[in-house]
């Protein structure tokens, strides 16, 4: 048997050291993924920075779009592999022929702990829908939960849409724009909600969301069917550290709060993982977008939306 000499004794002991015996090392799984500037997306941007994507396995990349309609375009492109966008968004897109899917949940709009108010300027207040007639509103942008909510709203109040302007506007430079006069309202979430306020920008008005549904599920993950069903390990292996992300938020409130300002500008309580949404969750879209005449193709079964 021929004798090893000194050096390949010593690159087979950091083999044996880098690899446990029947342990086989593989490379994580590289996932770009895209969030919105809201605090419903801290438990991805806490999984980034504790290492909790790379314990489960992945390397991921996260950006910041400018709206979440930008998202399906980039999943059909492979630029990203996971998109948060919401059930409208879904919808209209499968509806155009592409075919995502729902992979994870990021929020849920609860009137038991709303997040989400129409703000009004300074100087400007409003209690019921008729007092928006010929004021300019902002909201993320078209056809987003949020867009399809507000217009919703003013359907169930018998105000026509076209008596109200609507303009596309992100969410962190809502309230300098109401406090320029610039726009009349703006639908703003946590944490921003309390951080306009709390300047004077502008005034929390009416938490309409909870007028229109007292629960509803408004922001996912989603990804395009054909890379989900070839990629199933990778899905749960996001879902589990998002959950896992989720926890620590809650051991962990300081260092959670402090995570979430360096994404998105504002600390405050982040939010939990909102469970993958149910087949039930999407008839409340289709309902609604049907009202608003946004689908030209039967949806169907509702379970094809959701990847198991």
């Amino acid at each position: 048997m021929p004798k090893l000499n000194a050096a390949a004794m010593l690159l087979g002991l950091a083999f044996i050291g880098a690899a446990p015996s029947g342990v086989r090392a593989e490379a994580a799984t590289k996932l770009a993924v895209s969030y919105s500037a809201t605090a419903d997306f801290a438990p991805a941007f806490i999984a980034k920075e504790e290492g909790i994507f790379s314990k489960h396995g992945l390397d991921v990349t996260l950006s910041n779009l400018a709206t979440t309609a930008l998202g399906p375009p980039a999943l059909q492109s492979g630029s990203l592999q996971i998109a948060s966008i919401s059930p409208p968004l879904l919808l209209l897109a499968n509806d155009g022929g592409m075919d995502l899917v729902a992979v994870a949940g990021v929020a849920a709009l609860d009137a038991k702990e709303p997040n989400s108010a129409l703000v009004t300027r300074p100087g400007f207040i409003a209690t019921k829908a008729e007092d928006f007639i010929g004021k300019k509103i902002g909201r993320p942008g078209i056809n987003s939960a949020i867009d399809i909510l507000l217009k919703k709203w003013f359907l169930d109040h018998h105000v026509p849409l076209d008596r109200v302007t609507f303009a596309e506007t992100p969410f962190p430079k809502m309230g300098d724009l109401l406090r320029a006069g610039q726009i009349d309202a703006a639908v703003e979430l946590e944490p921003l909600l309390t951080r306009i306020v709390a300047s004077g920008a502008g005034t929390k008005s009416i938490d309409f969301i909870s007028e229109v549904n007292p629960h509803i599920v408004a922001a996912i993950y989603g990804s395009t069917r054909e890379w989900a069903e070839a990629h199933r390990d990778a899905v749960h292996q996001f879902r589990a550290a998002l959950d896992e992300a989720a926890r620590f938020a809650k051991d962990h409130p300081d260092e959670a709060s402090a995570i979430q300002r360096k994404y998105i500008g504002a600390a405050g309580r982040p939010a939990g993982v909102t469970p993958l949404m149910q087949p039930q969750d999407f008839d409340f879209w289709v309902k609604t977008m049907t009202q608003l005449k946004m689908l030209q193709q039967p949806v169907g079964d509702p379970t094809r939306l959701i990847l198991d």
